[in-house]
């Protein structure tokens, strides 16, 4: 077990030192990512290991860049942790580093994993869980209207201008997009803008969902971390879309030649202990062996040959403009 009082590391990339040669290298969804710093080192501590590794506390591209700028395997981490097809399971990537990295020990996938098609087919990434986005509704913001029981149902004009999308100052989450990308016409997406009220970060959509502010919505598009974490219960309802939740895998990729450092991250995240963290923040274990809790239904993922076209970007670029045009108006 891990003593609750072991201490956060402080690395010295995070007060602007220069890259390092690196064990592990750790990208990972924002709840995650504390407990991730703290509980690893003190793994390490109590084995007895020092190696080399770092997990950033935001999504910070410095110093290491996502290692575009590497020019040899040897500057790349022996094992390497992602949050979604964000860089290290792009085909770019991977195809730059043919024959530098090897498939990881498999693991028994939940059959909901094997359904949703997050088992990478050429066996190279290694999903270990996933999070995922659902539906949250406002009871009195929804009124007489119907709960929302698939995506599509959002599009429906009886939520105008009454949802709020996961996303930034800059749109909607890019992961959302790509998933809606498959799943609606640009049209369809056209129409989702329209429907869009707010687009705001998950800790502020849990405040507002079921409170008596003035700028709550009835339906978010969130996190299920944020959605299970909304302090109104009694006034809420979580929506897990029959289709599926939208997922977003929790990745590793390992070298050839990685070594016992490792080869002891990827223990440790396999391990009971993180096992339970994931599951204490509605993130998903792929192995059901460690799992305590089933999984509340069906997800769905955008899939691999999506994931790794080098068109993904030009295609999240273009379901936002769609969007804007109906949220723009």
């Amino acid at each position: 077990m891990i003593p609750a009082e072991a201490e956060e590391p402080v690395f010295p990339e995070d007060e602007g030192g220069p890259a390092r040669r690196l064990d592990f290298y750790g990208l990972s969804i924002p709840p995650l990512v504390r407990e991730l710093r703290r509980q690893l080192a003190a793994h390490f501590h109590t084995r007895g290991m020092a190696p080399a590794w770092y997990v950033p506390r935001q999504l910070n591209p410095a110093p290491y860049h996502h290692f575009r700028d590497a020019r040899h395997a040897d500057e790349l981490p022996g094992l390497i942790a992602d949050a979604g097809p964000r860089y290290f399971a792009r085909r770019d990537f991977l195809d730059r580093w043919r024959g530098t990295f090897a498939p990881l020990p498999p693991l028994p996938l939940r059959p909901e994993f094997g359904e949703a098609g997050l088992a990478d087919p050429e066996g190279l990434v290694h999903v270990h869980a996933c999070a995922c986005w659902l539906i949250l509704a406002d009871l009195e913001m929804l009124g007489t209207r119907p709960l929302p029981r698939h995506w599509s149902d959002l599009l429906h004009p009886r939520y105008e201008r009454d949802i709020v999308l996961n996303g930034d100052e800059h749109g909607p989450n890019p992961l959302i997009l790509a998933n809606l990308a498959r799943d609606c016409t640009p049209a369809a997406l056209e129409a989702l803008g329209r429907n869009t009220v707010a687009i705001q970060g998950g800790a502020e959509m849990a405040r507002a969902a079921g409170s008596r502010s003035p700028r709550r919505a009835a339906l978010y598009v969130l996190p299920r971390f944020w959605a299970e974490n909304n302090i109104h219960r009694d006034t809420t309802r979580i929506v897990w879309p029959e289709e599926g939740a939208y997922a977003t895998p929790l990745l590793l990729l390992g070298k050839r030649d990685a070594g016992p450092s490792a080869a002891a991250v990827f223990d440790f995240l396999h391990g009971p202990q993180w096992n339970g963290q994931l599951e204490n923040i509605h993130c998903i274990p792929a192995d059901g062996r460690r799992a305590t809790r089933p999984v509340p239904g069906r997800l769905r993922w955008l899939g691999w040959q999506a994931a790794r076209d080098p068109a993904l970007d030009d295609t999240i670029r273009a379901a936002s403009a769609h969007f804007h045009r109906g949220y723009s108006r």
